[in-house]
């Protein structure tokens, strides 16, 4: 009898001593993710934005302080920022909707969209306002003395906004409002100068370095916030409300608000899941489906870092848009197995978009491609849960994009398939698509067939670990598998991107 309660009390030991380790683990985890994002926080620039939404007048009122940080190794006497919504003035020449799609975006008509600049001040000194670029979208603010690398500089900009009746990353709906890249925005300094990329309707023309944001936003007390970064702290004043919210190490900023939303949440290991809808009979499970590829991701590619991931359904043309911890999922998705599809890829983005950054703009394939080619890895693993055979998608994509260049190529007289062109060099949306999308996710099926499906995902893991918070090259993606691989894929990497390789059906 003794001998017996011994064991007990041995086996409860054991149990209690394994229970106490699997928390300390959980907690060590938990503490070495938010310990990635603030220390590489304080590598980053920061913003600070103090905003007012007036719903009346559809206007946004902002005060912005840039701490810019250089960290190149150039000595800077000015700085370029980006006014992405002055693409949407009635005047502007490169428009953010296609002609195809102008009817969709604009339910009521052209509404005019745009920025306004109404201050800047650096260090303390007044400067004159000076819109530049060649459609009023950039801003060029010149410094009082040179700015030395790893050296910061503080830049005061007021401004507002006006929202356009558009259904679009930046513009309003019946049912939400969505303020996607609506402040000025540091561009890249590369190759010894500022980049000035156009808005444009292909594909997602920005490109921006990580940074630190830190806002204040007051708006109407009825409507419901879905935002970037983590919502600290949120509090009444009359009719308004203010939220204070913190997002670090995160590559831009965006919100929605809308009155209509209703909010579920579930946890994804460390990470809140939100889940911010109207019109959804399977709320729960477009819930999941976030929570299942938050899940899937950090186990096949690396840990998502942040505590806050927020999905949302919204008045938008194209099935969906990826910002730091927040994407859009549109609500003109009908099919019900389309709309998750949407959400699964639009979360995939948060590691091949945000943590680890590429060129949008000349290299879509980059993050589109593999976005894509992520979204069939997660349908792999959760075969059961899901309803899509990998290798039907595979065939119907290839079939797909060969019909697409033959018909092209009877239009046009010849079918360029080279995949990196710049976004705006592309003739149409559908073209776009069919290059950085199809051909992207068969691009990323053949390498997978080349070096082997357990090299391929040990070269995503190295090509995470070695460029999450920076800006990846397609070198640096090449260099990811040759080292997974232990073979050289340079010629093979090439023939793709410059539209050599040959395909055909099987």
């Amino acid at each position: 009898m003794e001998s017996a309660k011994k064991k007990k009390i041995v086996k409860i030991s054991i149990i209690s001593i394994v229970s106490i380790l699997l928390i300390v683990g959980i907690i060590f985890v938990f503490i070495s993710c938010n310990d990635i994002v603030d220390k590489k926080s304080k590598d980053f620039s920061n913003y600070y934005l103090n905003l007012t939404y007036d719903n009346n007048f559809k206007k946004l009122s902002g005060n912005e302080r840039l701490e810019y940080k250089n960290n190149g190794e150039n000595v800077l006497d000015y700085i370029l920022l980006h006014l992405y919504p002055n693409a949407f003035r009635s005047d502007a020449t490169y428009k953010p909707v296609s002609l195809s799609y102008n009817q969709k975006a604009y339910p009521n008509g052209f509404s005019n969209g745009e920025i306004s600049i109404l201050s800047v001040v650096v260090d303390g000194v007044e400067k004159e306002v000076n819109i530049t670029g060649n459609d009023k979208n950039m801003l060029k603010v010149d410094f009082n003395e040179s700015l030395f690398p790893n050296d910061i500089i503080n830049i005061d900009i007021s401004f507002e906004v006006v929202l356009p009746n558009c259904l679009h990353r930046f513009g309003y709906g019946d049912n939400t409002y969505n303020f996607g890249n609506f402040y000025p925005i540091a561009s890249i300094y590369e190759d010894g100068e500022f980049r000035q990329d156009n808005y444009g309707s292909n594909g997602d023309p920005f490109y921006s370095e990580m940074a630190n944001y830190y806002v204040e936003l007051t708006y109407n007390k009825n409507f419901v916030l879905a935002s970037s970064g983590k919502q600290l702290n949120t509090l009444t004043n009359g009719e308004n409300k203010t939220t204070t919210i913190e997002a670090k190490s995160v590559r831009d900023f965006a919100f929605v608000l809308s009155e209509k939303f209703n909010v579920l949440t579930k946890n994804a290991g460390n990470t809140k899941v939100y889940y911010y809808y109207y019109d959804d009979e399977n709320a729960s499970k477009s819930l999941q489906a976030g929570v299942d590829a938050i899940n899937t991701f950090s186990s096949l590619f690396g840990e998502y870092p942040y505590e806050t991931f927020s999905i949302c359904k919204t008045n938008f043309i194209h099935g969906g848009m990826e910002y730091p911890n927040l994407v859009y999922i549109s609500d003109s998705v009908e099919d019900y197995d389309d709309y998750l599809n949407v959400i699964i890829h639009e979360t995939a983005h948060q590691w091949w978009y945000n943590l680890v950054g590429s060129d949008a703009c000349k290299n879509a394939w980059m993050d589109e491609g593999l976005t894509e080619f992520s979204t069939l890895l997660f349908y792999r693993h959760n075969g059961k849960n899901y309803n899509v055979n990998v290798q039907e998608s595979l065939n119907s994509s290839l079939s797909s994009y060969l019909l697409f260049s033959e018909i092209y190529e009877s239009v046009y007289g010849e079918f360029n398939s080279s995949m990196n062109r710049n976004v705006n060099d592309y003739k149409g949306d559908l073209e776009y698509v069919y290059i950085a999308y199809v051909k992207g996710v068969l691009f990323f099926d053949n390498l997978e067939d080349v070096v082997g499906e357990k090299n391929f995902l040990k070269g995503l893991k190295y090509y995470f670990k070695e460029n999450q918070f920076g800006i990846a090259k397609p070198e640096d993606m090449i260099a990811a598998f040759e080292v997974s691989s232990k073979r050289s894929l340079e010629s093979f990497f090439n023939s793709w991107i410059e539209g050599k390789v040959i395909l055909q059906n099987y």
